[in-house]
């Protein structure tokens, strides 16, 4: 006699029951699909490299430092006067192009290449400090690429797909990741005790990231304090977290291509090209709402949670810059939307019922516009 299947999984010829997959697993399953898919989109964009925005003043730049590494000259002007365009990553990708004698762009499809693979294993990674839940790290990337608005935000040092498929080959993209690695690093030294020699090298990281793109500096510095007041360290963390903080000053002050200090005078030209980022905050960050809704929990558990620490800094650092006139200042409100992005990714993981579905659509529903866009 057959015994026929029936929903609960048991199988018509031999009776044994198949073991069902659970929604937790499914949705794993797919958000992984997603992820890799918009993975793919991406490498894709490195092929075709856009030409758009500042890729040709980076382009120049590698260029002079393929012929002149020692004194390149300024890339803008014809004159040999300092730039903060030669950042340690720009002299490592002109000495790639000068070792290999490939030419300008497949050395900045490498580097884009590189950039993005040091952004999603940095995340991957500093999730991990934040949940252990196995879909976290997928869902926090797929968070930071569409959690934003409606309308698409074009500036580099911004995580959303949009910002990334035009900034790949950037400084910024390279500096974003190599952020996400340091807050992973610096976790683990103020967890477990780390030796002088790990915080000296997490001193150096700290100035080489702002060397690279000031403002991701900025955004990774908020980052760093906010991981410190978290982990509240015992005493005998402060002196070699001063140590570190010493030695990256003094990396700050002895890079010979450029003046580091010196840019604090220079915000005067940036306002009037930065106030834009004031514009239309529902329409680009309405989504990130949801982070925020998911960040008041977390407030309420620790008031010292990294994350709710971390975009309080950033939003202070932000509004600031509106009162003050400052526009340029908006060029940290990837720390304010970073950690509102991560919170809500976390906050599916732990399955919290409303917000879970809430910020599961939202997803869904910008996955899908950012895909046909």
């Amino acid at each position: 006699m057959t015994v026929r299947s029936s929903s609960s999984g048991v199988s018509g010829e031999t009776g044994t029951r198949r073991p069902a997959l659970r929604p937790a697993a499914v949705g794993r399953v797919l958000a992984t699909g997603v992820t890799g898919l918009v993975l793919l989109l991406l490498t894709l964009v490195v092929v075709q490299l856009p030409w758009m925005g500042d890729l040709g003043v980076h382009a120049a730049t590698v260029q002079r430092l393929r012929h002149a590494p020692l004194a390149p000259g300024n890339p803008l002007v014809d004159a040999n006067t300092p730039s903060p365009y030669y950042s340690p990553w720009t002299l490592v990708v002109g000495g790639v192009a000068r070792a290999t004698g490939l030419d300008v762009f497949v050395v900045l499809r490498l580097a884009a290449a590189a950039g993005l693979a040091l952004l999603v294993t940095g995340v991957w990674r500093y999730v991990r400090t934040l949940s252990a839940h196995p879909a976290a790290p997928v869902l926090s990337l797929l968070s930071l690429l569409f959690l934003w608005g409606t309308e698409p935000l074009l500036w580099s040092g911004f995580t959303g797909l949009h910002s990334l498929a035009l900034t790949a080959a950037y400084p910024s993209t390279f500096t974003l990741g190599l952020a996400f690695h340091f807050w992973t690093w610096l976790s683990g030294a103020l967890r477990r005790p780390a030796g002088w020699g790990v915080w000296l090298g997490l001193g150096v990281l700290w100035a080489v990231i702002l060397l690279c793109h000031q403002f991701s500096g900025v955004v990774a510095t908020a980052g760093a304090a906010a991981t410190v007041a978290a982990a509240r360290p015992g005493r005998a963390v402060w002196p070699r977290l001063g140590g570190a903080l010493l030695l990256g000053v003094s990396v700050l002050g002895a890079w010979p291509y450029y003046d580091f200090f010196a840019l604090a005078d220079a915000g005067e030209g940036l306002e009037t090209v930065h106030r834009v980022l004031y514009a239309q905050p529902v329409a680009r960050f309405g989504l990130v709402l949801l982070g925020v809704a998911a960040l008041v929990g977390r407030w309420r558990r620790d008031h010292r949670d990294p994350l709710v620490v971390f975009c309080a800094l950033g939003v202070l650092a932000v509004a600031a810059g509106r009162v003050t006139g400052h526009y340029s200042w908006a060029r940290a409100l990837p720390a304010a939307v970073i950690p509102a992005q991560l919170a809500a990714a976390l906050a599916v993981a732990a399955r919290r019922a409303r917000l879970v579905r809430s910020v599961t659509a939202a997803l869904l529903v910008d996955v899908d516009a950012g895909v046909a866009g």
